[in-house]
């Protein structure tokens, strides 16, 4: 029986070859790392600037409303991202209505009784104020009519005043007027009839009328 030899050369040769084939195989095959850049985001949480704005204008709200006298009164207190103000009135023979910026600190005239205001083309007197009624941005007063030669009919005035641009407005002029419910303005009107010769008193004719102050919203 013949025995073949191995060919040791070709064997060595052949192995040579096959481990520089996979050394070339994983050289050509190696993991290449995409290194992407790291985003590193802000973990400093930014300071509720308009949330500290307002409990500091809150806080001075509360201030100068603990100060203010008795014989004035407020009817609207607006703190908020725009406005930081404060609306009173006096309560005399002769009131005037202030707006107080807390932001300046400064006072400033709404409308003042001492020579009379315009509501329109309207010029009122007013005396005391006796109601006051906030509707949305509006708020309205009954007040006693201060002009010359008043007459029963004509006693009391009834304006508004609109918070967001301060206009005033007159809206009528009654015998009496009071404020019902959250929205409603009772007036009541009285028209001469005549003259009394055994009186010497002047006889009129009353009716009353309920205006829904909602609708001028």
């Amino acid at each position: 029986m013949k025995t073949s030899r191995l060919n040791w050369p070709v064997v060595l040769t052949v192995a040579a070859m096959c481990a520089l084939s996979m050394t070339l195989f994983f050289i050509r095959h190696e993991r290449v790392v995409d290194v992407q850049p790291v985003v590193i985001n802000d973990t400093i949480t930014p300071e509720p600037q308009e949330e500290s704005d307002l409990d500091y204008y809150n806080q001075l709200a509360d201030e100068y409303i603990a100060m203010l006298p008795a014989d004035k009164q407020l009817i609207a207190r607006i703190v908020d991202s725009v406005n930081h103000h404060l609306v009173y009135y006096e309560k005399t023979d002769h009131p005037s209505c202030y707006i107080l910026d807390l932001e300046s600190q400064t006072t400033a005239v709404l409308f003042s009784s001492e020579n009379g205001f315009y509501c329109g083309t309207k010029l009122l007197i007013i005396g005391t104020i006796h109601q006051w009624l906030r509707v949305g941005d509006i708020v309205y007063f009954i007040a006693d009519n201060q002009a010359p030669d008043v007459t029963p009919s004509d006693a009391v005035y009834v304006f508004s005043l609109t918070l967001s641009d301060h206009r005033l407005d007159y809206v009528d002029t009654g015998y009496d007027a009071r404020f019902i419910g959250s929205d409603k303005l009772l007036i009541g009107y009285a028209t001469l009839l005549y003259h009394s010769l055994f009186t010497g008193e002047d006889v009129y004719d009353y009716r009353t009328e309920t205006v829904d102050l909602s609708f001028e919203i």
